[in-house]
């Protein structure tokens, strides 16, 4: 009776270990699939940076600045829509809402290093109408995205709005726009926009940095999860195949006590008849 309690027995434990092996695997691997994402999403953020400067510096070089413009604006699109892939394969929504908030904040920050370039570099009558559409766009992403924000980060953000730097670069944004001359000399207007292009790249940075420790903790809690439920079907597994052990081991004990009984009793019965014969001829000798 063991042996064959303890085949269907084995066989619960290996499903359960199975099913236990595959919760964690799982896991494991939405666990990476989060922590490759940000990682991903940094160094796509540092290479924007990048892109950002090499674009700066190009722009001032001699040669076709609306070529230029539009070959660095095609490279960092290109970039800024890998992200959006990211997001769309974000581990849960929140993650994703997160990654989201921080595409859009680098996409702002891109429209403001892309007008100033352009601005840096000088503006003519061909420039002035990308010009103010980068403004214009930046601008507006900005106002959308700033309410989304954590509330840290929405305090950064009201400090630059309030602050002299982001009234000064705003009012010479406003000028080049308008092909009129710049409220402020060259050395105050560059000294804001520098105040203004690193503070809002430390809020892409933070966002990037917030979304990207969501979905890490993301991972491992589903990773701690899978792992306590292989735990629990392993063990339930395990004590159900103990309980049925005991009960083949005590089967056996059980049917022998049987065979003896129904032995003990045709035996009883068989000395009763004898006894039973005898004593009638005892009776009809009399």
């Amino acid at each position: 009776m063991l042996s064959i309690a303890f085949v269907p027995s084995a066989a619960l434990v290996l499903v359960a270990l199975f099913i236990g092996g595959f919760l964690v695997q799982q896991a494991i691997q939405d666990r990476d699939d989060a922590q490759g994402g940000a990682v991903v999403m940094a160094e796509a953020s540092r290479g924007i940076a990048s892109l950002q400067r090499e674009r700066a510096v190009a722009l001032r070089a001699p040669g076709s600045r609306s070529a230029t413009y539009a070959a660095y604006a095609d490279r960092i699109d290109t970039s800024l829509s890998s992200l959006r892939e990211i997001t769309r394969a974000a581990p849960d929504a929140e993650v994703g809402y997160q990654q989201t908030i921080a595409v859009e904040l680098l996409t702002a920050v891109e429209g403001m290093d892309r007008s100033d370039s352009l601005a840096v570099a000088g503006i003519d009558d061909e420039g002035r109408r990308d010009y103010a559409s980068a403004v214009g766009a930046y601008r507006s992403r900005l106002d959308a995205v700033a309410g989304k924000l954590t509330e840290s980060s929405r305090r950064i953000y009201r400090d630059l709005v309030g602050s002299v730097d982001w009234s000064r670069f705003g009012a010479v944004e406003a000028a080049l726009s308008a092909a009129t001359p710049p409220p402020v000399d060259q050395d105050a207007w560059r000294v804001a926009a520098g105040v203004v292009g690193r503070t809002l790249g430390d809020l892409a940075a933070r966002q990037i940095e917030y979304s990207a420790q969501l979905a890490i903790d993301g991972g491992r809690r589903v990773l701690s999860g899978a792992l306590a439920a292989a735990a629990a079907i392993s063990l339930l597994a395990v004590v159900m195949m103990a309980i049925v052990m005991q009960l083949a081991n005590r089967l056996p004990m059980t049917t022998l006590t049987w065979s003896h009984l129904v032995s003990d009793y045709a035996e009883k019965s068989t000395l009763l008849a004898h006894t039973s014969r005898r004593s009638g001829r005892a009776d009809l000798s009399g």
